[in-house]
């Protein structure tokens, strides 16, 4: 499903929750945004306060008694008790009684799983009954050549130093969804990343625009046609969908006359095989 923002997210919002069938009983609504960096949302490195207030108003005002709130991790290069303070988020979750939760802190559980690399990896306990969302920014990745709603999961990988898993990173992304298991993909792609060097230092793009899916490889398929890549060439989304994450194949109903190819985003590959074979060498 995609939307045009415009003028009233709240409305667009709505009209994709109500397409994906989101269910209409829920009591524990966890949500994982993007707030990986101290890069405010202008820079398209992190979550939009703009688009997070809208969904937790969406949210609020159609499960009043829900318990929300909105999860992420320290890693490498974030503390999470801060990030979410420092990027806007928690005075906006103030509003709706939606709590703002580090992930580092809470109770975890290991989970058993027929993984590419782990057999086990350990979740936030929470999770396990709560409704996840995950709630990406569509950006491009100096490493896997995009990073939306499946990668966004490695947020919650236990380790703070998730950088040294860098070389198993399309496997791991894959586990850590086999484990949580997302329930909707909604795609932050109002301001985006293009280019080659994201996920931190690409270029914002406005797109405008909001994606959802139940089913998260579908999602991302969609956000890889947007930089011209064939899904199958994405390593990290062709595993998923062959560990049964999802399916490759799409189809797209939207609330304008949507073609993807007035939404084009900039990315060589020719420039990313030069980084990626002159960083191989760098290691020699």
């Amino acid at each position: 499903m995609i939307s045009k923002l415009s003028d009233n997210p709240k409305e667009k919002i709505s009209w994709l929750l109500e397409k994906v069938r989101l269910p209409e009983n829920l009591t524990d609504i966890c949500i994982k945004a993007n707030l990986n960096d101290y890069r405010k949302w202008e820079t398209a490195s992190t979550s939009d306060p703009y688009v997070i207030d809208a969904l937790l108003s969406v949210l609020r005002n159609r499960f009043p008694n829900a318990s929300l709130s909105i999860i992420e991790n320290d890693s490498t290069s974030v503390n999470a008790d801060n990030i979410f303070a420092y990027l806007g988020i928690k005075s906006i979750a103030n509003k709706y009684g939606c709590n703002c939760i580090n992930a580092a802190r809470e109770s975890w559980k290991t989970v058993q799983i027929d993984g590419l690399h782990f057999n086990s990896i350990d979740i936030p306990e929470r999770l396990s009954n709560a409704f996840f969302i995950t709630f990406p920014k569509l950006k491009s990745h100096s490493i896997t050549k995009l990073t939306c709603g499946l990668k966004n999961q490695m947020g919650l990988f236990r380790p703070k130093r998730k950088i040294i898993y860098h070389h198993i990173v399309d496997d791991l992304i894959v586990d850590c969804n086999l484990a949580m298991r997302p329930k909707l993909s909604l795609v932050d792609a109002n301001l985006v990343m293009e280019g080659n060097y994201g996920p931190t230092y690409g270029s914002p793009r406005k797109l405008g625009l909001l994606i959802a899916s139940r089913d998260i490889v579908a999602a991302d398929s969609l956000c890889a046609n947007f930089f011209g890549f064939n899904p199958k060439s994405i390593s990290y989304i062709k595993k998923a969908s062959e560990s049964g994450l999802g399916d490759m194949k799409f189809k797209i109903l939207s609330d304008f006359d949507f073609d993807i190819r007035d939404y084009k985003l900039k990315f060589s590959t020719v420039l990313f095989h030069l980084i990626r074979k002159g960083s191989a060498g760098l290691k020699l």
